[in-house]
């Protein structure tokens, strides 16, 4: 059967096929839409719904939402969706994953079996090392850091409270106010330029980390330095380099290592 979603595609027998085993269907349907929640996925944190039909497809099919499984399809969800797969041509995509899921073992997930494919515009799912470490400059807060935070916090219970992106150095830190006179480790005033740019910086991926929401509400402003003195969440405080200032003055080297330690993870995630 064709995934093209057009009048003409549902011809009687598929009509009826569909009604016969609309329980199943119905059930790997809500079992996908409950594992998305349990990924901390929902209708404001996802980019392309078309993404998720080969995750239904492949439940319907007998596929098995067991551990090794599910970090499987996290990473596919992510992925497919932070590389854009699912664009103009999304019915040839989808077409590539039901054929690559029909040659795979149906019971287990494997993004293996994925990364073969090749989609329009030469776009695959698999990355690179370079691709990798460009992320951290490349997307700034919005769904596709959340996604991969995701990622790098996978025990956090999503499905029991709501997360959100928070900036470990605060975001009103770098205000004019608070920022005008800062002095550098070097012992030199911060100039304009610097300024902007770590303004522009205070909004990628290296700066956030996920917290629940009445957690960050607290937070709030709390200057970094001062909020890892009080915090007992050490299962949210990660990726933090141990050999560095947590003062804003070394706003500069604090990111440059923790995303040493956000892109080795990733990369032992993604490659």
């Amino acid at each position: 059967m064709s995934v093209a979603l057009k009048v003409e595609t549902f011809k009687k027998d598929s009509i009826l096929k569909i009604k016969e085993n609309w329980d199943s269907i119905r059930k790997a349907i809500n079992d996908t839409v409950d594992l998305l929640n349990e990924f901390g996925f929902n209708s404001e944190k996802m980019i392309s719904y078309v993404a998720v039909s080969p995750m239904v497809y492949y439940r319907y099919k007998g596929g098995n939402f067991d551990s090794s499984s599910k970090a499987e399809l996290r990473k596919y969800i992510v992925i497919a969706q932070v590389r854009q797969i699912f664009g103009a041509a999304s019915n040839s995509a989808l077409t590539s994953i039901r054929e690559a899921l029909k040659a795979a073992p149906s019971n287990s997930f494997s993004m293996k079996n994925l990364n073969g494919i090749r989609f329009t515009g030469d776009r695959t799912l698999r990355y690179t090392v370079d691709e990798i470490d460009a992320m951290f400059d490349t997307y700034e807060i919005g769904a596709y850091t959340f996604m991969l935070l995701s990622l790098m916090y996978p025990n956090l219970k999503y499905s029991q409270k709501g997360f959100h992106q928070d900036h470990m150095h605060p975001y009103t830190e770098f205000e004019e106010g608070k920022i005008k006179d800062l002095v550098l480790p070097d012992g030199t005033v911060i100039d304009d330029d610097t300024k902007e740019d770590w303004r522009r910086r205070r909004n990628t991926l290296a700066n956030f980390q996920l917290l629940e929401g009445r957690e960050n509400e607290s937070k709030n402003a709390t200057p970094l330095v001062d909020w890892l003195k009080i915090t007992e969440n050490s299962e949210n405080a990660k990726y933090l380099p141990s050999d560095v200032s947590y003062e804003l003055a070394n706003f500069e080297e604090f990111m440059e290592k923790r995303q040493k330690l956000m892109s080795k993870a990733l990369k032992g995630i993604l490659l």
